[in-house]
């Protein structure tokens, strides 16, 4: 069986919205709803561990009142929140999501729960446009598209391996942007990537309201 944390303790500032952007409403369901509702429907998740503020906690509880989840505090931090989270886990594997996420695709869900058996995995999608490294505002040098990869949510581990990870970033006292990252760095281990659906995007402008409105 599998525990997913669903990291909903965010503000969205960029959107400016006054409100946590897992709130925003696509369809009369807010953007926690679809992430929620999904692995709620997979019977494969036996816990959905939800991470939000002090402020959100009471929101949370009552959008999503009377379906089986946990509900937890986040940290300052996302490293902070992530640790919070896998503190409530008890299965042997564990994905972590972020709640911005709404759009979630059941081919990657099946990838990534068959890789993870032997390795830590993550979904990842290919860049189309050229990358090109700047400085004060000029072109230095271009670098190969297809050597990088942007990284999605969710990732996936067993949770005792990830769990130590995390405990050795504290006591190491270093941060990181992302689970993969610190799993990677403390354990000096390696994570596969797993190409993902290209429409799992995170809510972070204007324009992704849009798109997610198109896709949901």
């Amino acid at each position: 069986m599998y525990s997913v944390i669903i990291l909903a303790a965010g503000k969205g500032t960029r959107l400016n919205l006054g409100y946590n952007k897992v709130f925003y409403e696509i369809h009369q369901k807010s953007i926690l709803e679809y992430s929620v509702e999904y692995f709620l429907k997979d019977s494969s998740f036996s816990e959905v561990i939800i991470v939000t503020t002090e402020k959100d906690q009471s929101h949370v509880k009552e959008l999503l009142k009377g379906k089986d989840v946990k509900i937890t505090l986040g940290g300052i931090t996302r490293q902070e929140s992530v640790y919070n989270g896998l503190k409530k886990v008890n299965n042997k594997f564990v994905m972590i999501h972020d709640g911005a996420r709404p759009f979630i695709d059941k081919n990657d869900i099946e990838k990534l729960k068959l890789t993870v058996k032997e390795n830590p995995c993550v979904l990842g999608k290919k860049l189309k446009d050229s990358i090109a490294k700047v400085s004060f505002g000029k072109l230095k040098n271009y670098v190969n598209r297809d050597n990088y990869m942007l990284l999605l949510t969710p990732q996936a581990f067993t949770t005792d391996k990830i769990m130590k990870a995390y405990e050795l970033s504290l006591v190491n006292e270093n941060s990181y942007s992302d689970d993969a990252s610190l799993y990677m760095q403390e354990l000096q281990e390696d994570v596969i990537i797993l190409e993902g659906n290209e429409n799992n995007i995170k809510l972070t402008t204007e324009l992704d309201i849009k798109i997610l409105e198109a896709l949901l």
